[in-house]
């Protein structure tokens, strides 16, 4: 499918001009205008101030939450042991799973919503912050019905229950944190987060070294997410009135528009944990908590095409508002950034796998070291997947990502029913089989994306920048494992002298590029020192 055929659009330049299907808009009887006194969003900031504004907020957040992931990671998994964190990882998947059924008024729909009119912000926050008040019960039975279905002891239900709190909490705070998304506030997205990890890094280490356990944590996870719940609503209300007064109509309206972001969220959903259950299921929770701990790291390595996505959807939005041709040239930008991004990570994370495994778990954790290779791997394509999400979202074509999950979830068990049995009888290591599946799946993922966006998303520019940042990446990763009998030291170092001068002779980077970053790196170094 080309781009034209899935972004269609009409005479270039008329706003006016653009079907009509594409951008619907909800009556003005169901979400009436702000009534007169109310505070209005404030205005995006200017196109490059802002964006910087909101990269450095959003980065120096990252620092800060990497560290304190860091020292949990340090201590945790070694204190519960790989069958400890296997129960911990088991009931972060199922309610993760479960609370899909919160997922009604989706983050991305809110955004979009929101950007497309600033006016119906308080109603459109609150009557999601509503909705999802009156399916928190019926995320409770579910919970409580997997449970016994499933077979769990004491503590399994004890730790699940009180992940499942954690879940619901954190799903409460998303309409309000769209409304910050929207309005281009994403300071505000990093202080939840800092507040949210740091938190529950030292209090969820704490109380593992006095003896709670798996408990401990998720007892922590629980109470902070409920602290960053009330201090969303203190924050928001500095730029719009948080509109709690609904009725049934717009309640169903609201579902309604959102089915479609809810669909994929759900297939979203089943495709991030399902690997984690079938393992469970399939498995002890050893292997288990073999796979879960290089998926913590994994999922960490994800903040570049997060914090991409989070920043562009807003101006993506609004590109595509101008015309589909403006939607393509302005995401041409993050796709190209994260690209080049992901290929000196995956390398590295391929290279230096080993002892980062070692380092932060123990040697009880051996068996993770494959599993995170091979998830290094996954790193360009799943890179890639985040972003073009975005792009599809924006123009108001949700249900063809929502198509493509969906061939996801379908895809992905069958992989799983095969390779986790099989791996688990010639290596004794079921989650390498796991992290095969979730390879191929995003593989074929990646390549479903650019038929759905179009291959003209990346020019021969682009393209070509990409292949010489692989080439650069490959040879980095070649000179570090040659360094491997020299030390850990020696092999970063002369890997990432290999890739910074292979960047600097081919030009990877361009001059706007270079000039960006060196101005980011002071800023970045003030955020954070106060």
């Amino acid at each position: 499918m080309s781009w034209k055929e899935a972004f269609p659009s009409s005479s270039r330049g008329s706003n006016t001009g653009r079907s009509t299907t594409f951008l619907p808009k909800l009556s003005g009887a169901a979400w009436p205008r702000d009534p007169p006194g109310a505070v209005a969003p404030s205005s995006a900031p200017s196109e490059g101030s802002g964006m910087r504004r909101n990269v450095t907020a959003l980065a120096s957040g990252q620092l800060i939450t990497w560290t304190m992931a860091f020292l949990w990671t340090f201590v945790v998994p070694r204190a519960l042991g790989p069958a400890g964190l296997g129960i911990l990882v088991a009931a972060l998947s199922v309610s993760g799973v479960l609370g899909i059924v919160l997922g009604l008024a989706t983050k991305m729909y809110l955004v979009r919503e929101i950007v497309m009119d600033r006016p119906a912000a308080s109603k459109l926050v609150g009557t999601a912050t509503v909705l999802r008040l009156l399916l928190t019960p019926v995320f409770a039975v579910a919970v409580v019905v997997y449970a016994q279905l499933a077979g769990y002891g004491h503590e399994e239900k004890v730790v699940l229950y009180l992940a499942a709190t954690a879940t619901a909490l954190t799903l409460l705070a998303e309409p309000m944190q769209a409304g910050f998304q929207a309005i281009e506030r994403m300071q505000y997205l990093a202080y939840s987060d800092v507040i949210n990890k740091s938190s529950q890094g030292l209090l969820g280490i704490a109380l593992v070294l006095v003896g709670f356990r798996a408990t401990g944590i998720v007892a922590t996870s629980a109470a902070v997410a409920g602290v960053v719940v009330l201090l969303n609503a203190f924050w928001l209300r500095r730029f719009l009135r948080l509109d709690l007064r609904t009725s049934a109509g717009r309640l169903v309206d609201m579902a309604k528009e959102s089915a479609a972001y809810w669909a994929f969220g759900v297939f979203s959903m089943l495709y991030l944990w399902i690997d984690t259950i079938m393992l469970s299921l399939m498995t002890n929770a050893e292997q288990v908590g073999w796979y879960g701990a290089p998926i913590r790291l994994f999922q960490t390595l994800m903040f570049i095409p997060v914090v991409m996505a989070t920043v562009w959807l807003p101006r993506l939005v609004s590109a595509f508002k101008e015309s589909p041709e403006r939607l393509l040239a302005t995401a041409r930008v993050p796709l190209e950034l994260v690209l080049l991004a992901s290929a000196p990570i995956c390398a590295g994370t391929a290279v230096f796998a080993d002892p980062v495994i070692h380092l932060l778990y123990g040697s009880q954790y051996a068996e993770a070291v494959p599993v995170m290779v091979i998830l290094g791997f996954c790193i360009p394509p799943m890179y890639m997947n985040i972003l073009l999400s975005q792009v599809v979202v924006a123009a108001k074509r949700q249900m063809d990502w929502t198509k493509v999950m969906v061939l996801a979830t379908v895809v992905n068990p069958p992989i799983n029913f095969v390779l986790i049995p099989w791996t688990e009888h010639r290596y004794g290591n079921g989650a390498i089989g796991a992290a095969i599946s979730l390879l191929v799946t995003e593989l074929i993922l990646v390549a479903v994306g650019f038929v759905i966006v179009g291959p003209h998303v990346l020019d021969r520019r682009a393209i070509r920048r990409c292949i010489l940042a692989i080439v650069a990446s490959a040879a980095a990763w070649a000179i570090a494992y040659a360094a491997r009998p020299l030390g850990t030291p020696v092999q970063f170092a002369a890997g990432g002298a290999t890739l910074v001068g292979l960047a600097l002779v081919l030009r990877i980077a361009t001059p706007e590029e270079l000039a960006l970053l060196r101005a980011a790196v002071p800023r970045l170094r003030r955020r954070l020192t106060g």
